[in-house]
Formats: C-alpha cells, structure tokens, sequence
C-alpha cells in the first residue's frame, strides 16, 4: 500500500512548519544525526514538537479515509533538516511506525530528491515529493530510503514524518 498526496499542504502551512523546525534548529533543540549522513532531526517523545502533533492528529481522518484503516492510532512526528551529503539509509520502521507521511516543507535545491520504496511485490517506486506534497506507506513492511543528497553547502531540504499504529484486535480468550 502507498498513497500520493500531491499538495497535502499549503504554501502557509509548509512555511510555517519549516519556521518551527528552523526555529528549533537555531536554539539547538535538534540533533546532528553523524558525520556520514549530514542532517538533523528533532527527537522522538519529548522532542516532539507541538506544532507538528497537532498536524499529525487533524491528519489522522484523512489517513483512515485513504487507506481503509479505522483502526490505527496516532504514534508521533519527527522532522529532518537535510544538507549536502544528507541520506536517508535504506530501512524499515521500528514497530509502531506502521504507516508512515513523509511530508516536504522546504526545498530549495531546485531539483528532484525522490523516496524509493520497495513495495510489498518487490517492485521498488519512486515518490518525487516537491513543497507540499506527501508519500504514505507501510513503513513497518516496505523498506525505503534516500540517495545521498546533492546541493550547495547552503542549500537544504526539510522532510517530516508523521506516524500512526494500526492497532491489532486483542483476543480475550
């Protein structure tokens, strides 16, 4: 399963989220994420940032709608600053991501950064995500990744994640 949103967000809404995560960036609430990989990231539990949750749970009816699942429930968001030299290694989520929006908000590289997912059939897509648009899938079933990002040293790329559960029924007997 993978869902395209082309222009999930608005312009105002892209600006503003990547106001927030910059904002962060500059009072040195997000992490340098290795010398290798060249990009920073806001942490999990705490280091959520507030912003970004509430977006998560106003996004939630529409994830149900797209793909058929009532059953899932919010786990949390996360953010990146990509610069040159920044990846996304190839992976499948930790459990509890089960499905998985990445989300640009900014770019200014003036080129294309796909995702590549391989689906559940083996066949590995391509997601072009431009200022706005969306990538959804099973990131606990589908590996996916970045290639090594190629820009100017002042240039950069910011993604956000947003992740839900899909909530198993529990036998009582």
């Amino acid at each position: 399963m993978h869902v395209f949103f082309k222009d999930l967000f608005d312009k105002e809404r892209c600006e503003l989220l990547s106001k927030v995560l910059m904002d962060a960036y500059d009072k040195g609430s997000v992490n340098y994420e290795g010398v290798n990989n060249a990009h920073y990231g806001n942490s999990y539990g705490i280091g959520c940032l507030p912003e970004y949750e509430v977006i998560l749970r106003e996004l939630t009816p529409i994830i149900m709608e797209k793909t058929g699942y009532t059953n899932i429930a919010v786990e949390n968001s996360y953010s990146r600053i990509y610069r040159n030299g920044g990846r996304l290694e190839k992976h499948i989520d930790r459990e509890g991501l089960d499905l998985t929006l990445t989300v640009c908000t900014y770019n200014d590289i003036n080129k294309p950064w796909p995702l590549y997912v391989r689906c559940i059939d083996g066949v590995v897509r391509e997601f072009e995500t431009g200022v706005g648009d969306g990538a959804l899938i099973l990131g606990t079933k589908m590996e996916h990744w970045r290639d090594p990002l190629v820009c100017d040293d002042n240039q950069k790329v910011l993604q956000s994640f947003f992740h839900w559960r899909i909530q198993h029924a529990k036998k009582i007997f």
